[in-house]
């Protein structure tokens, strides 16, 4: 009698442990660490996988592009046509990760340096802060939205 008591007792604890909607610890580690991976491969210049309607801003365009649309990259000695094809390299440090309860979207802000040659020679770094959005699509994360910014230039609405 006692025994059946046991396994009755441990039957409806599991029962409304795995109807209540509660997960265990960790549970959103497995995307974190996803997510983690694909910002280490777009460090080491592999391309990772994006949005159809991907938005990205960064301080090379003058105006966020959507999807695979050309931007019009921002003037100056420094911009994409005076860089040295293939010399970009970035470093990313993730400071938080976010994935939601419902464990399709995600967002992320990091710091990180952004390095490349000129075709005059000179060699520029700099530092920079990211914010992007991922969305689960398939089971698999993409880059949905991107948000970076150098740290030691004013930004200067168009």
């Amino acid at each position: 009698m006692q025994r059946q008591f046991v396994i009755a007792a441990l039957t409806v604890g599991f029962l409304a442990i795995t109807s209540s909607g509660v997960r265990g610890a960790g549970t959103n580690a497995d995307d974190e660490a996803a997510i983690r991976k694909l910002i280490a491969t777009a460090d080491s210049g592999s391309a990772v996988a994006l949005m159809p309607d991907r938005i990205v801003w960064t301080g090379a365009y003058k105006r966020p592009i959507v999807g695979n649309e050309k931007g019009e990259y921002t003037g100056g000695p420094t911009s994409v046509p005076n860089r040295v094809p293939g010399t970009q390299k970035t470093k990313t440090e993730v400071l938080r990760i976010v994935v939601a309860d419902s464990r399709d979207l995600a967002y992320e802000y990091s710091k990180g340096t952004v390095e490349y040659d000129l075709r005059s020679g000179e060699h520029i770094r700099f530092d920079r802060g990211i914010l992007r959005v991922w969305q689960k699509q398939n089971g698999e994360w993409k880059e949905a939205a991107q948000f970076a910014r150098p740290w030691d230039r004013d930004f200067v609405a168009p």
